[in-house]
């Protein structure tokens, strides 16, 4: 079986472009080599002689591509040499003696090929031909070693600026995913929390059904561990985990509690975010109903709208009080009701950390009396 593949990472991206960088200024000599060679071959040198594409190409290339040699030089350089403000002078004084050492060795190269090729009539000595190569290419190869350590550092600067931003990057997802998990692992003993009191109260009463409720809440945890590395689940996973909320809710709220569930079949496999539901069922039970009273209805919609996906929780209790405003898109409305807890404060830090301006949450009291919260997820349909 094949070993699985590592993932890519910053480090493996800038030693790429590195790679790339060398190889570019490797060959990219091969372009003014040719162009060399041809100008020789086509217009002939100084004292009109002309020579044949082969002479040519051996003399221009190895001229100019002694720069292929030098520009690795240079990259390291500039890979060991950090130019910053407080090492100015020493890499100034770096790349000034690098720059003596590389213009003496390519003067005396291509003095030795004009020597050995008679690029000049006159030349009759070595000596001569360096005189003649100082006074015309002297200039031109101090130029190519700073311009050449410009591109390097141009590229250099590009590759530093691409590390950053995606630092800058996974480091924002890291943050976003560490959120997401504190927030979901409040839900989890809040909610905990909650049933064990409902299992204590019921000890009191009956011995044998405070044992199948904590069961139950035995199943419920079992359930939300099963989920605890994902940030979403499945909907049928998360209706399971309302399902069995409801039955030890009912242990306090009694017979006079009626639920109903209702979920579309071509949504019971899309993703939503894990213990989305409970809280919304848990805010209608304890802001909108009250145990004891007979005919308390909560009803649960998950339907399909094109490629959203709504999500409705109402019931007929009393409904809520204080000053609801709308803002955004569709849906979209910020309650400003006091004391809905941690459950629902949770869920809406959650779906906008998740989805951004792409989900729309709202609450509103019905006309008949009771509560019913809005939620509209996008389908991703990958």
């Amino acid at each position: 079986m094949a070993a699985p593949s590592l993932p890519f990472t910053i480090a493996d991206e800038g030693h790429r472009l590195r790679q790339l960088t060398r190889l570019l200024f490797a060959v990219v000599w091969v372009v003014p080599s040719a162009l060399a060679a041809t100008q020789l071959v086509l217009v002939g040198d100084a004292s009109g002689t002309h020579y044949g594409l082969g002479t040519a190409l051996v003399w221009q290339g190895s001229a100019w591509m002694l720069w292929g040699v030098w520009s690795q030089l240079i990259l390291t350089l500039v890979d060991r040499v950090k130019l910053d403000s407080a090492r100015a002078l020493p890499w100034l004084a770096v790349h000034v003696g690098s720059t003596v050492v590389v213009c003496t060795v390519n003067v005396l190269a291509i003095a030795w090929l004009d020597h050995v090729f008679g690029a000049v009539g006159q030349v009759t000595s070595f000596a001569f031909a360096v005189r003649v190569v100082l006074v015309n290419h002297l200039d031109i190869q101090v130029v190519l070693y700073w311009a050449v350590l410009g591109a390097a550092y141009m590229v250099e600067f590009v590759r530093r600026y691409r590390e950053r931003d995606r630092a800058a990057t996974a480091l924002e997802q890291k943050l976003a995913r560490t959120q997401l998990e504190a927030l979901r692992m409040q839900l989890n003993p809040h909610f905990l929390f909650n049933a064990l009191n409902s299992v204590a109260e019921l000890m009191e009463m009956d011995v044998q059904e405070a044992q199948r409720t904590l069961t139950r809440v035995a199943d419920l945890l079992r359930l939300s561990l099963r989920s605890a590395a994902q940030s979403l689940i499945p909907v049928w996973q998360e209706i399971e985990l309302v399902e069995l909320y409801l039955q030890i809710a009912r242990v306090r709220y009694g017979a006079g509690l009626d639920a109903d569930i209702t979920v579309d079949p071509s949504v019971v496999d899309l993703m939503v975010p894990s213990f989305l539901l409970q809280p919304l069922v848990e805010n209608a039970l304890k802001h909108g109903l009250a145990p004891g009273y007979r005919d308390q209805t909560i009803e649960v919609r998950l339907t399909r709208n094109g490629r959203s996906l709504e999500i409705v929780v109402e019931d007929n209790g009393k409904g809520l009080d204080g000053l609801l405003t709308t803002s955004g898109r569709f849906l979209a409305a910020v309650p400003s009701v006091d004391g809905l807890g941690i459950g629902l404060t949770n869920t809406r830090s959650r779906l906008t950390m998740l989805y951004g301006d792409r989900y729309a949450f709202r609450m509103s009291n019905l006309p008949t009396g009771g509560c019913r919260v809005e939620i509209r997820l996008p389908i991703d349909e990958r």
